[in-house]
């Protein structure tokens, strides 16, 4: 039994990267507890896909079969636009695919192996404070729970029913978009490029997807058509011209510091967008927005069962962390949906910080090494978001795919010398 108010590590986060960086450490014997604010995990978020890299990374635990027994394999990414396929490249090498599976199954299956471990999920579980110090850190918590009020009118609301504190000697924030670790570490969060504003439909279809994603470019747009398990798929398209006032509001009272809590979970860096947005999300306008960008696009619609409006933003925290303070996930960096990049790239974060963890606390090593950290995924990031180097076309690539280097690029899911590879498939350099 592990002290829980003396962990060596606090995992702020139960989505799929705080899960599975808790799942790392505690398969290398080091003591952790996860805590997050939510009631329970997921059910429905934007990120939907893990890399074939990120499956040979399960593998190391066993779980690589597990997820793609839930998943719809992708081994094709292929190029549109309105006239058609363009460019493809393979997603995988035979072994390995792009495995769209739902987030929930994901994080359903990391929390029940974290629980064979003895390791369990404190929901309803805020860090209120974050206090770094000379050998730990002090974290305050509120546990919520729900309360009855009023007399003529009832009613249920969250209120903090206990508050105590937790003496990690490492604070791993993978916290999201608002991270409370980010924001102790006084990390600023620029952003790297405007937000961008997507429409996204999920939909029976009998539309023969064929094992691949398909993504529809236009003049000033990303369009992404996504195969799901069970039939179903989902058409995301960019929307470059919408912004929504009430969106943006909410964004700056995030950026400040106030948020709800606890909350039904979703993906923080998606912004749930209402209000106007509702004609945008209608029937009417989806088959309008497929007659304009996607008209080889002639499988059915059947009842849409899912229709948003969601805000992605492009940022990067300055720095990962330091002292007893780190973060990993979208609580560093946050980017577009087309690559599914920041979550796939958040879980081989978590992988190396475990172990660099894992070393420190057993006397292997210095806490410098955790600098090599920091050093190593920002320059993954810088690349990721085109600061610097980007890439280019070379004399063998397909004019249409020179053409269209920076979109495409933004949308191989892959990164480190597995993006390189695949940009090399389509004559990029």
């Amino acid at each position: 039994m592990i002290d829980e108010l003396r962990p060596e590590v606090l995992v702020v986060g139960a989505g799929p990267v705080g899960l599975f960086t808790a799942l790392c450490l505690a398969k290398k014997n080091v003591s952790v507890r996860i805590i997050d604010t939510g009631v329970w995990a997921c059910t429905h978020s934007y990120a939907l896909a893990l890399h074939p890299q990120t499956l040979e990374l399960l593998e190391e635990f066993g779980l690589r079969d597990r997820v793609l027994a839930d998943a719809y394999p992708v081994h094709t990414v292929a190029f549109f636009d309105r006239a058609g396929r363009r460019a493809q490249t393979k997603a995988g090498d035979g072994t390995n695919c792009l495995a769209v599976i739902r987030q929930d199954h994901l994080e359903n299956l990391l929390e029940t192996e974290l629980g064979k471990l003895g390791i369990h999920v404190d929901w309803r579980h805020e860090a209120a404070t974050v206090r770094p110090g000379d050998e730990r850190a002090t974290v305050t918590v509120h546990k919520f729970e729900k309360e009855s009020r009023g007399y003529i009118v009832a009613h249920t609301e969250w209120v903090v029913s206990k508050t105590f504190e937790v003496e990690p000697r490492f604070v791993i924030g993978a916290d999201g978009y608002n991270s409370r670790v980010r924001r102790t570490l006084n990390a600023e969060f620029p952003e790297i490029g405007p937000a961008q504003y997507y429409a996204v439909f999920e939909f029976k279809s009998d539309a023969d997807l064929r094992n691949e994603v398909r993504v529809a470019l236009g003049p000033d747009s990303t369009n992404v058509l996504w195969p799901l398990p069970g039939g179903q798929c989902r058409w995301g398209f960019e929307l470059p011209n919408f912004a929504d006032p009430t969106a943006e509001g909410r964004e700056s009272l995030r950026e400040a510091g106030f948020g709800d809590f606890p909350s039904e979970r979703s993906k923080d860096r998606v912004l749930m967008s209402r209000g106007d947005s509702g004609l945008i999300v209608d029937e009417t306008h989806f088959r309008v927005l497929l007659a304009d960008r996607a008209p080889w696009f002639t499988g059915s619609i059947d009842k849409i069962s899912w229709r948003i409006v969601t805000r992605f933003e492009h940022r990067m925290a300055k720095r990962y962390g330091a002292g007893q303070l780190w973060l990993a996930g979208d609580a560093a960096h946050l980017t577009g949906p087309a690559g599914i990049q920041s979550m796939n790239v958040g879980l081989f974060e978590g992988h190396d910080l475990a172990a660099n963890i894992s070393s420190i606390v057993r006397g292997n090593a210095e806490p410098s090494i955790l600098g090599f950290y920091n050093d190593h995924w920002t320059s993954v990031w810088s690349r990721l978001h085109g600061i610097g180097e980007k890439f280019h076309a070379t004399p063998t690539a397909d004019p249409w795919v020179a053409g269209h280097v920076d979109q495409i690029a933004a949308c191989l899911p892959a990164h480190g010398p597995a993006l390189t590879a695949m940009a090399e498939s389509l004559g990029l350099k």
